[in-house]
């Protein structure tokens, strides 16, 4: 099957795929656009007759913008599954452990990664739905900014699709569905006329597992914290919420409100097995730790809802290819 994937993209995860660390996009910064306004909307009302459906997506931050400390707290919490793994982290080189973290905030994709999938999704799949990205610039301190942007014109795409009679989906990763959950849930407080058919989560930290995570979700949200966390409920103008989330990625969760959650990482539960038993069984521990590292790279995990999931485990001589976005997300979301 022909890629749909831009070429820089392609580039830039074969590079990662075979170096085990996560995908970092190209050099060049694929913003198309002043760099001053925080929300970029392009949208033709005129144009949404021509498909069966409207998909609203949101990408989320860049973990640029996460500071580095986070990015330690996250990769060591838990990290140890038994205690000869614990004897061999004390003894394994420090270097990768550093060489994963600083990989992680330097993963920089293009600003446009998820309408990318999606599109390649939707094509892969004979859909014929029409995708309006709600592009920010993907810094944290302009959260609130990218708010007011979304909420104002999120009601002019829901005119149009209710004008023309077509569902409307909203299509949110990670942080995107931190704002567009607040977002909806504040239309709806509003008594706005915006109805969501379907909203499509993935990595997403509504309900954080991970201390770190809880956390930063805590000081960055503010005085709206209480909207987040277990106490996180469906907006009332949503029909149906599924949610996206894997076990190894440590920003999402399942969340109790939504009404399907589907978990992306399960066929990995049998390599991690497999190399835990290599380390248990001495023979050559320290590769078979190195493998299980990258196995539980949560930045490889946050953006394999879009990317796919592919490594290679020398340890235990296998190969885990998961084509998440066509096999998962896709037959599950639209």
């Amino acid at each position: 099957m022909k890629s749909k994937w831009p070429t820089g993209i392609l580039i830039s995860l074969s590079l990662a795929l075979g170096s085990g660390l996560p995908p970092v996009a190209a050099a060049a910064d694929d913003h198309a656009h002043d760099e001053g306004a925080p929300v970029y909307f392009d949208f033709n009302p005129q144009d949404v007759a021509k498909y069966d459906a409207v998909v609203i997506t949101v990408c989320g931050l860049s973990f640029q913008s996460i500071p580095k400390s986070i990015f330690e707290r996250i990769f060591r919490a838990g990290e140890a599954d038994s205690a000869t793994e614990t004897n061999l982290l004390g003894a394994a080189a420090p270097d990768q452990d550093e060489l994963l973290i600083n990989a992680a905030q330097k993963t920089k994709l293009p600003d446009t990664y998820v309408e990318d999938s999606v599109n390649a999704m939707l094509a892969n799949s004979g859909k014929h739905y029409m995708v309006v990205p709600l592009r920010w610039d993907r810094i944290i301190s302009r959260t609130a900014e990218a708010e007011a942007n979304i909420q104002d014109w999120l009601p002019q795409v829901y005119a149009a699709a209710q004008a023309n009679h077509k569902p409307l989906y909203v299509f949110a990763h990670s942080w995107g569905s931190v704002m567009t959950r607040h977002v909806l849930a504040e239309l709806a407080a509003k008594g706005s006329p915006v109805h969501v058919d379907k909203y499509i989560t993935l990595g997403s930290p509504l309900v954080p597992a991970n201390l770190a995570v809880k956390e930063f979700d805590q000081l960055e949200l503010g005085n709206a914290k209480e909207d987040y966390g277990e106490s996180v409920r469906k907006p009332a103008n949503v029909t149906l919420w599924t949610n996206f989330w894997a076990k190894r990625d440590v920003f999402s969760n399942a969340i109790p409100a939504a009404d399907v959650n589907y978990r992306v990482d399960d066929d990995a539960d049998r390599y991690q097995e497999l190399l835990h038993a290599a380390i248990k069984a001495l023979k050559n521990p320290f590769k078979a730790l190195k493998d299980l590292r990258n196995l539980k790279n949560f930045s490889i995990w946050h953006f394999a809802y879009m990317l796919g999931y592919h490594q290679t485990f020398p340890a235990i001589n296998v190969q885990l290819d998961l084509d998440i976005p066509n096999a998962d997300i896709a037959p599950n979301a639209f």
